[in-house]
């Protein structure tokens, strides 16, 4: 009993120091009303609800084949999905010029010992284009083995109301986990498409899916140069207090070029 209380209490200062470490300063006090900056999740961005960009996000992030899951890629780097390795040219895999939003891939899982290292990225951006990128979230199918709504809505739902996050644009706090439940929309039910040799190794086809969580919602940026940043971490104790597969940490900084 003893070896396992202590074992609990490194585990849970394990999860201390990552919340001390990501989250010990502060992002330069608002200037600007967060409403010029982001849509909240109330809103119907260019005419669709909000929550349905979250499925929209989604469906395009599974859409991108990940060429590591099968022997075919000479270049194994330059095939890998862009949210495991990324690179500039990536930024712009997939995404529809019809399209009034750019879709940004979320940040790679960290490892404990990675938490002080941010994930720095460059994307180039037309200057009419909204930002949409995950923070934290899930996008839950059938696919997965998933048997109901309840068991889909479980798996969305996981970390959602402990995970800390902080997100920043120019040095402009806009989001954080403090004030969670001001970024979190409705669950969108939906049918999300699988492609062949997916991130997630889903069988190539559609599902009965859902998707929720907190999202960063940029409005368009100005043309020029702009330095988003986000973190997160949420830490599930798994066997004698260390991360459990479940646990979920990014810190990334995107340096945006924003074209004229």
């Amino acid at each position: 009993m003893k070896k396992l209380y202590i074992l609990f209490i490194g585990g849970f200062l394990i999860f201390t120091y990552l919340i001390t470490v990501l989250f010990s300063y502060s992002f330069i006090t608002n200037v600007y009303a967060i409403s010029d900056l982001i849509f909240s999740k109330d809103s119907n961005p260019y005419d669709i609800p909000y929550s349905e960009w979250i499925g929209k996000w989604w469906q395009w992030h599974v859409s991108i084949p990940n060429l590591s899951n099968t022997s075919s890629s000479n270049d194994f780097m330059s095939s890998v999905h862009p949210r495991e390795s990324y690179s500039p040219e990536k930024c712009s895999w997939n995404q529809n010029d019809d399209s009034p939003v750019w879709f940004l891939p979320d940040g790679r899982n960290l490892a404990v010992f990675e938490i002080n290292k941010p994930e720095y990225r460059e994307c180039t951006i037309p200057s009419d284009k909204a930002i949409l990128v995950q923070i934290y979230g899930g996008g839950c199918s059938t696919g997965e083995g998933f048997k109901n709504d309840k068991e889909i809505e479980d798996c969305v739902n996981l970390g959602l109301d402990k995970v800390n996050f902080v997100a920043s644009i120019d040095g402009i706090e806009v989001m954080n986990s403090a004030n969670r439940y001001d970024y979190l929309s409705e669950h969108h039910k939906y049918n999300l498409t699988y492609v062949n040799n997916n991130l997630y190794k889903v069988p190539e086809g559609t599902y009965k899916a859902m998707a929720g969580g907190y999202f960063l919602f940029l409005k368009p940026l100005s043309p020029g140069v702009h330095e988003l940043k986000f973190k997160e971490v949420y830490f599930k104790p798994g066997f004698e207090g260390q991360p459990s597969n479940e646990h979920r940490i990014s810190n990334v900084i995107y340096k945006l070029n924003i074209s004229k």
